[in-house]
């Protein structure tokens, strides 16, 4: 074998161990890239949104159970509503929605209302896209309720879950209204007045008169 077919040979053998190194390199960033995804969706179902919290301690001496009571609404009025078994009396009542409210490709939302002792109630609720928006778009958000006097066997609002609405002006989706609702400012508040679907979740006290403050 002479040196030009030797030189040659080498070459051939270079080419060959550099074409092998840059194959092994595009599959370990394939697998990377498939991996990423996955990992996401994993923290994405696993994030929670806030939780609204209320101290009910001024009625656990005198109320015998709770009822936790679900009302559906849209422009129309009251379309809905879905009511717990009693609960044991408590100090806390917490509400919350899973997932988060931020991921709006989403058409379904767990709330659920547990008190200290970890009983409660979880409802699957049904969300509605955004009436003419320019596509198909699901966003909520929360509004909770200060509560001013309880009223015996009566239904008692704590949280608005209320879709937005398009502005056709400005060209956005809206959900503008005030950072708590009162008594005094449901009538008055925007949320009821342009919310085209919303849910308000509440409870019934049974044989007290007392007072919820959220925290």
């Amino acid at each position: 074998m002479n040196k030009k077919t030797i030189i040659t040979a080498l070459l051939a053998l270079v080419a060959i161990l550099l074409v092998s190194i840059v194959t092994k390199g595009q599959k370990k960033n394939v697998k990377s890239v498939e991996v990423k995804p996955k990992v996401a969706m994993e923290q994405k179902i696993m994030q929670e949104d806030d939780v609204l919290t209320y101290d009910i301690s001024s009625v656990s001496d005198s109320a015998s159970r709770i009822i936790i009571v679900i009302r559906e609404y849209n422009q129309d009025g009251m379309i809905g509503e879905m009511k717990g078994q009693g609960l044991k009396m408590a100090k806390t009542l917490s509400i919350g929605f899973s997932p988060r409210q931020s991921v709006q490709s989403d058409s379904m939302v767990t709330v659920y209302v547990r008190s200290e002792h970890r009983n409660g109630l979880a409802r699957d609720l049904v969300l509605k896209p955004v009436p003419d928006a320019p596509e198909t778009i699901y966003l909520y958000e929360k509004v909770p309720f200060r509560v001013s006097a309880i009223r015996p066997n009566t239904f008692i609002p704590l949280a608005l879950y209320g879709s937005f609405w398009w502005d056709s002006k400005y060209k956005i989706c809206r959900f503008c209204g005030e950072k708590e609702l009162t008594e005094e400012n449901i009538r008055e508040s925007d949320y009821f007045k342009h919310s085209p679907h919303y849910y308000i979740i509440g409870v019934i006290f049974h044989d007290n008169v007392a007072r919820v403050v959220p925290l």
